[in-house]
């Protein structure tokens, strides 16, 4: 069975996201962001990453509001 899904560094997830590296360490520490742990490296999932985000997502007020 093959996964072909990108694997991404968490210096790549920092870059995309535009947060310090240590952010992202600190998402996958406390189990925010999934990872896997392949050797010393922690590397996310590209859909994870997309899951994170969308459940960060700020949705703007509806008219009126």
């Amino acid at each position: 069975m093959t996964n072909d899904e990108p694997l991404l560094l968490l210096s790549e997830v920092a870059a995309y996201t535009r947060a310090p590296v240590s952010s992202v360490r600190h998402w996958v520490r406390t189990g925010q962001l999934a990872s896997l742990k392949v050797g010393k490296r922690h590397l996310v999932k590209q859909t994870d990453l997309k899951r994170f985000l969308d459940e960060r997502r700020v949705h703007p007020p509806k008219e009126g509001e």
